[in-house]
């Protein structure tokens, strides 16, 4: 093959031609067409031509979200930690109720600085304006205003240590913030609870914030966290996600696929996460605060 050949070969690989097309115009040997076509898109030169099959952002985060559901409902609110919160509150150590709090302060205050992985899909002022509200909830003020009714200071809530399925779903999340920013942000809703706000009081349906009630926890305690849930319900955290898909591109089947296969995985540690605090924090022996050093 000549030069200009193979330079008149490369310049029609536009998309719009097959091999037996190249081999037509170009009057080259079909052999020969497929000895620098084939090898290229080996190694990612040049792909597939094809028009891919797409669905609109909305459509494909509606049926990750209905999955998640499902799978909320099957592996955490049936799990351990969730029955005995929505069956038996009375029974548990003041210190799971405690414990919960303070795990989710572990994984929502770094969940914020996340989100910075996820700028990059932010191509207008509405999508950076949304993320930046996100990364200003202050959910370390929320913890900080509870826990002082505890005795801990913010210092002690800085030297402390998160458990260890907290960690797992910290450091999961931190990965897919920078290999796969957009199924990180549909977890979102999962993360910051899905509350129902129909009504004139947003919170007035968490269930642990029921619970706390139910067995009369402090309300320095209770009314920070129920200050920082109405917060949330109010700039609509949960529904960031769905604002952020609803300006993205189409959404094509393989990547729509690798989501469902991670909805599984998100779920079974965040299982973990809310049943390691059930286990941990149920011994009165325990202290509330791992502290480092």
């Amino acid at each position: 093959m000549s030069r200009d050949d193979f330079l008149d070969l490369l310049g029609r690989l536009d998309g719009s031609r097959t091999i037996e097309d190249l081999e037509r115009e170009t009057g080259l040997d079909g052999e020969v067409v497929r000895e620098v076509v084939e090898p290229a898109v080996v190694w990612g030169l040049v792909d597939e031509g094809a028009v891919p099959v797409v669905s609109p952002g909305t459509a494909a985060l509606a049926r990750l979200e209905g999955l998640l559901n499902d799978l909320l409902e099957d592996l955490v609110l049936t799990g351990p930690f969730w029955r005995r919160i929505l069956e038996r509150p009375q029974r548990l150590h003041p210190n799971v109720f405690f414990g919960f709090g303070l795990e989710n302060w572990f994984l929502l205050s770094r969940e914020s600085g996340l989100g910075s992985a996820v700028q990059t899909l932010a191509e207008n002022a509405d999508l950076r304006q949304a993320l930046d509200d996100f990364d200003r909830s202050r959910h370390d003020d929320v913890a900080v205003r509870a826990f002082r009714s505890l005795g801990a200071t913010r210092g002690d809530l800085l030297r402390a240590r998160p458990l260890p399925t907290t960690a797992a779903l910290i450091k999961m999340l931190s990965w897919w913030a920078r290999t796969d920013p957009l199924f990180f942000v549909a977890t979102l809703g999962v993360i910051e609870e899905r509350l129902e706000a129909d009504n004139e009081e947003p919170v007035a349906r968490c269930p642990f914030l029921a619970a706390c009630e139910t067995v009369g926890l402090t309300p320095g305690f209770v009314e920070p966290m129920r200050a920082h849930a109405r917060a949330g319900a109010a700039r609509r955290h949960g529904a960031l996600s769905r604002a952020l898909f609803a300006r993205m591109p189409g959404i094509d089947e393989e990547t729509e696929r690798s989501w469902h296969a991670k909805a599984h995985l998100f779920m079974e540690t965040y299982a973990g996460f809310c049943d390691g605090v059930l286990d941990h924090y149920s011994d009165p022996h325990r202290p509330l605060l791992r502290l480092c050093g």
